[in-house]
């Protein structure tokens, strides 16, 4: 028998997911989860429907809106065409869920390589290509300054990983793949200055 949800008010069907006093679809638990990474079961719908109200708020996308036409696998989208670029939000990394962040080329002002021990991107090349080196990167994340917004993350690795070993290089690779099409989007900003 079909259940209507709680939140928006479809229809369920057979698979409904189940807080404290009611039942929200599949659509709405992915608002009310944070994106499917947490559990609804010990919730108020009271509590769900302030997280939807705050989740489910549609992105602004600007002029134009959003078109993917170049990408960093799900950690850099890039609009070349209406120059925009998106900072998706990768819970499967970071392990906090954040909504996806658009922003103009011009609103770039600057971005480096970040990890944690801190070391130069000369260390960090010596690290992945010398596979007998072994030294602990806690953090490794690619950091944007954003006009008017102040600093962005893009976390590539979250956790303590070693740099002899397989996730180092293919993280360091994927930050590598970040960092060149930064350098795209901010020389297409300064050509369109000129």
């Amino acid at each position: 028998m079909a259940k209507e949800c709680d939140i928006c008010g479809n229809k369920i069907g057979f698979k409904g997911f189940h807080c404290q006093d009611g039942v929200v679809c599949k659509k709405c638990y992915g608002a009310v989860s944070n994106g499917y990474t947490g559990t609804i079961t010990k919730k108020t719908l009271a509590e769900l429907k302030k997280t939807y109200e705050k989740n489910a708020v549609p992105i602004e996308m600007g002029e134009g809106g959003f078109e993917t036409t170049r990408r960093v696998k799900t950690f850099l989208l890039i609009d070349e065409r209406n120059r925009k670029f998106c900072i998706p939000g990768n819970p499967s990394v970071t392990k906090v869920y954040g909504r996806p962040e658009i922003y103009h080329y011009r609103e770039l002002e600057g971005y480096k390589l970040a990890c944690d021990p801190e070391l130069s991107p000369e260390e960090l090349t010596y690290l992945k290509e010398n596979k007998k080196s072994v030294k602990v990167v806690k953090k490794l994340r690619v950091r944007l300054k954003i006009r008017g917004k102040g600093i962005r993350d893009i976390t590539i690795v979250s956790s303590p990983v070693r740099s002899s070993g397989f996730a180092f290089r293919q993280s360091y690779g994927i930050a590598m793949n970040i960092m060149k099409e930064l350098e795209y989007i901010y020389e297409s900003k300064e050509k369109q200055e000129d």
